[in-house]
């Protein structure tokens, strides 16, 4: 992220997650990484929002992930935010991929978030990768969460305690 950082951005502050999914254009403006994603890395949530502002191809799924992070906890959408990652297979096809999203509570509830509307998990958050899977056709093989405990003030998020996930 320090290569990407865009010290005179910041994230606006949201008053709904309606209002940042629409300022992230549902997913639409997703870019993947470099080299067909090969060379992958996680941009500052202060050049995604350089990106949003100036309507340029946004970034991958873990780029919307801690975008979504960084929004939900610096606008208090939420009480906490993990950036989660995790490998799934296509129920159909069998090909192996992996998908980066964010997982949150609020009001002791937990949801999970890529491109959407996010999702109230009935379960405890360890199902987020379970029920993200599904939404594309596949099973969650295993995963894992990065809680962002806080965000400073040039919008860096500050990573904590790593909980292994196992579906």
């Amino acid at each position: 992220m320090k290569l990407t950082k865009m010290p005179s951005k910041n994230t606006r502050y949201y008053a709904t997650t309606t209002e940042v999914l629409e300022d992230m254009c549902w997913g639409t403006r997703y870019k993947k990484d470099p080299l067909n994603g090969k060379l992958d890395y996680l941009a500052h949530p202060s050049r995604l929002a350089y990106n949003l502002d100036n309507e340029l191809p946004f970034g991958d799924c873990d780029d919307h992930a801690i975008f979504w992070c960084t929004a939900l906890l610096k606008s208090e959408l939420a009480d906490k935010v993990w950036f989660c990652f995790y490998s799934m297979e296509k129920v159909q096809t069998g090909q192996m991929s992996a998908h980066a999203i964010c997982v949150y509570e609020k009001d002791d509830m937990f949801y999970w978030t890529d491109y959407r509307l996010p999702a109230c998990l009935d379960e405890y958050r360890d199902k987020a990768i379970v029920r993200s899977a599904e939404a594309y056709g596949a099973n969650a093989i295993t995963g894992a969460m990065i809680e962002v405990v806080e965000v400073l003030d040039d919008d860096t998020p500050v990573f904590g305690e790593i909980v292994i996930i196992e579906p």
